[in-house]
């Protein structure tokens, strides 16, 4: 709570019945604490003036120390995430010196580092963790679409299982505490979030209901990932929608117009799921293509900057939106395009 500083936000522990709260620690210096499953602090983070910031730990002489150090580069994708259930291991979700954030460890007694899990093409884009062991199970990568690496032996089949029961992207969104029933969500890309109760022991899924009942029987459009090539060679990361009266296909027999839509940022990244701008197109006869252009975050870093003369990175938007427009327009190195692309390309945010 801020209301002793409005600059910075005090640490309290709060009864939920009686509603009595307990400073935990005054804060005149930090942006977040990280706390244990005792709500003890473990960690403070601050911002440095250099667009980066610091993680420290308390010491015994009530002081703060340095832990390690997150760079500006790496400050949308480095960040501790939590512990284990002995508190000695911190989980924490790292880019630094690589080109995708990972999962990795860190021994607090040891001060050693370990990989758990990383993807060459995605950052880390979910997790899954044991409810009462706090172990990760599974890690989520999302390039094209989501996909679940598996950590623990003991939940593959279920997951397997899960894949199984309806269409979509899986997400495990609650877990009891004995772990026998799972809240499973499905996010599609024509129609709401579905909603299941799963029953590990009997591999049963029941049906809950959706995020948005309104949505439920229309006849929306479907969403294709494509990735496609820029004209110095990398891959950006697209998604494409039709009319819904082609269906399943994806590539229609006749020319169509098309709408780009260039996403803001570049904090943030398309994905593939419901869309509402792209239905809204689709309905009215465009074919519609959203592209993650360099600077899109959770995707890998060699895709996303370019290094510069002096050694820094920088994002370059206008560079892939021009390989894209020149894909539109029927570039001939990429004819299969030119076959549905059609003569109208609606740029809203970039021309050229």
């Amino acid at each position: 709570m801020n209301d002793r500083d409005p600059q910075f936000h005090d640490l309290y522990l709060i009864d939920i019945k009686t509603g009595e709260r307990r400073l935990i620690q005054k804060n005149d210096e930090f942006a977040r604490y990280i706390t244990d499953d005792n709500y003890s602090v473990r960690f403070a983070m601050r911002m440095t003036p250099d667009g980066g910031s610091e993680v420290l730990r308390p010491t015994v002489k009530d002081d703060w120390e340095l832990f390690t150090k997150i760079s500006m580069e790496d400050m949308l994708t480095t960040s501790p995430i939590g512990f284990d259930k002995t508190g000695r291991l911190l989980y924490m979700i790292d880019s630094r010196e690589r080109d995708t954030a990972a999962l990795v460890t860190f021994d607090l007694e040891t001060d050693k580092q370990s990989l758990l899990a990383e993807d060459k093409q995605a950052d880390v884009s979910g997790l899954m963790i044991h409810p009462t062991e706090k172990t990760v199970q599974a890690v989520a990568f999302t390039h094209e679409r989501k996909r679940w690496q598996i950590l623990d032996a003991s939940i593959e089949e279920d997951i397997a299982c899960l894949h199984g029961i309806s269409d979509g992207d899986v997400e495990v969104v609650s877990r009891t505490l004995d772990d026998r029933c799972w809240i499973v969500a499905y996010q599609v890309d024509n129609g709401p979030v579905r909603y299941y109760r799963y029953d590990r022991a009997t591999k049963d899924a029941q049906f809950l209901f959706t995020n948005r009942k309104a949505l439920e029987g229309l006849p929306l459009a479907r969403i294709h990932p494509v990735v496609i090539k820029s004209r110095d060679g990398l891959d950006l990361v697209s998604y494409y929608t039709l009319p819904a009266v082609f269906g399943d296909d994806p590539q229609p027999d006749t020319p169509l117009p098309m709408v780009l839509l260039v996403h803001g940022g570049p904090w943030q990244r398309d994905a593939w799921g419901y869309d509402p701008e792209h239905q809204m197109l689709a309905n009215r006869g465009y074919i519609v293509l959203s592209v993650n252009f360099r600077g899109s975050t959770r995707l890998a870093r060699c895709s996303s900057t370019l290094p510069t003369m002096n050694g820094a990175r920088r994002c370059t938007t206008i560079w892939s939106m021009r390989s894209i427009g020149r894909l539109i327009k029927g570039s001939p190195t990429r004819s299969e395009w030119r076959s549905w692309a059609g003569a109208t390309a609606a740029m809203p945010h970039w021309s050229g």
